[in-house]
């Protein structure tokens, strides 16, 4: 999972918007952060680096970045990396987005998503001449794929990639002065049509969109290209036969800020239509307090404890110094000292209490397990836990960093083992998938929910 941010407008000077548009985007991807704008002669100009977009683009870099990168149409990214490596392992040379040449003209790419079974591709690029600077980014293999097309037309061109790529992807690209948006024919991750007075936008989430004074339009279809160009839409169409939205449903439970709109559906009312679900599947006793896991476990919290007359207590404070999200991190990220470092509990609050703690998911348990830790450790006299997710029992090869079942505690322990042998909980229980799928106010048929259920809309690579 990543964060896509294009735009084209009609007055000069794009890069500022682009930087705020991105930052609305940072939740999905902290790891690093870059921006490409096309000047008046089609030059693309980049910049990229690592951490977040207010250290990456502080006051002292954007004043330079305004003048190095003119233009009306920019792309932007923030960096998620699902291929679970670290240092230079880590592709910093290929931070987003990437620059191509396309028959001696510049073109830069921004990839949310993750494509699978590319070795081929990659070898059929390297043959055709194309360099490749990274050992392991499917990003590349779409630059280098178009970078050695023989179609002359850059559309035609992609339009003949399209086709043989496999996974998922939601795509930005910067070609002279258009920015081009392409789903892929599933919808599996997430893009979006905005405008204002002046610019067309393009996002991975309608919450970019607010900062700059921009109007949701629609959501990207599943196999659509679209080209915004001098402000305006210059033309959209199918690339794809056969597309069926198959939308990730993790984006509602996790990945999307709650002020999101994801096909026409709310992510803060898909949370609190989960709470009540929740509730009403497994109910738990009148004489218990509802901590929220912050921030994850908010707006699930309120609805699951409206549902029951239940108290809702902050009983856990949140670092308003650490900006991380811990699913976040990379792999070599010890996430249960990352998670006391981020939360503290009340012990005023907690102390003597029965406890339910509220979370989003549970994945590899290492931050359930440092919560339950410190609500004993606070003098809770009973810790309960209520899942606002299915148990996770399947790897992700679409978009999320979770690619083995090794790792996924639902995978191989029983609800029963997973609560008193890994977050020493006095009860654990989950979301029904039905209750799920409900929740999200799409039909079931919409959704992407392999990694709870093992039915992808991709078949899983063979390895």
């Amino acid at each position: 999972m990543c964060g896509v941010f294009g735009m084209t407008s009609v007055e000069d000077g794009v890069i500022q918007e682009i930087i705020l548009g991105t930052h609305d985007l940072q939740h999905r991807g902290e790891q690093a952060c870059g921006v490409a704008v096309s000047d008046s002669r089609g030059n693309i100009n980049c910049h990229h680096d690592e951490g977040l977009i207010t250290e990456a683009f502080n006051a002292r870099v954007r004043e330079r970045l305004f003048e190095k990168l003119p233009g009306k149409s920019g792309i932007g990214h923030t960096l998620y990396s699902t291929v679970g490596k670290s240092g230079e392992k880590k592709q910093p040379r290929t931070f987003h987005p990437i620059k191509g040449d396309f028959h001696g003209q510049s073109f830069a790419l921004a990839h949310n998503g993750n494509l699978i079974e590319f070795d081929g591709l990659r070898e059929e690029a390297k043959k055709a001449g194309y360099q490749f600077k990274s050992e392991s980014s499917d990003t590349e293999v779409i630059v280098a794929l178009l970078s050695t097309s023989k179609e002359t037309e850059f559309l035609e061109a992609l339009k003949k990639t399209l086709p043989r790529l496999k996974g998922a992807f939601a795509l930005v690209i910067l070609y002279k002065d258009k920015v081009i948006g392409v789903r892929d024919n599933h919808g599996i991750r997430p893009l979006c049509l905005g405008h204002n007075d002046k610019s067309f936008i393009l996002a991975s989430e309608s919450c970019a969109f607010y900062t700059l004074g921009a109007t949701f339009i629609r959501s990207i279809q599943p196999g659509e290209v679209i080209v915004l160009g001098n402000g305006c839409i210059e033309r959209s169409f199918r690339w794809a036969e056969n597309c069926q939205l198959r939308l990730c449903v993790f984006e509602f439970v996790y990945f999307a800020r709650p002020d999101s709109v994801l096909w026409g559906q709310s992510v803060c009312s898909h949370r609190t239509r989960a709470g009540r679900i929740l509730a009403k599947e497994q109910p738990i006793g009148k004489d218990i307090i509802v901590v929220p896991v912050v921030d994850s476990g908010r707006i699930y919290d309120e609805a699951f404890a409206a549902e029951l007359g239940l108290p809702v207590q902050q009983g856990l404070f949140r670092n308003r110094y650490f900006a991380g999200r811990t699913f976040l991190t990379p792999r070599d990220v010890d996430r249960r000292k990352l998670q006391r470092m981020k939360i503290h509990p009340l012990k005023d609050i907690v102390f003597g209490q029965k406890v339910c703690l509220i979370e989003d998911s549970l994945i590899r348990g290492s931050v359930c397990t440092e919560i339950v830790a410190m609500m004993r450790e606070a003098g809770a006299a009973e810790v309960h836990l209520r899942v606002c997710s299915p148990p996770l029992r399947h790897p992700c090869f679409l978009g999320v960093d979770m690619p083995t079942k090794e790792e996924l505690l639902a995978a191989r322990l029983s609800v029963e083992s997973i609560r008193d042998d890994i977050v020493h909980s006095d009860s654990l229980e989950y979301l029904s998938t039905e209750g799920l799928a409900e929740a999200t106010g799409l039909p079931k048929e919409n959704l992407c929910l392999g990694c709870f259920t093992g039915e992808y809309p991709i078949e899983p690579p063979k390895s």
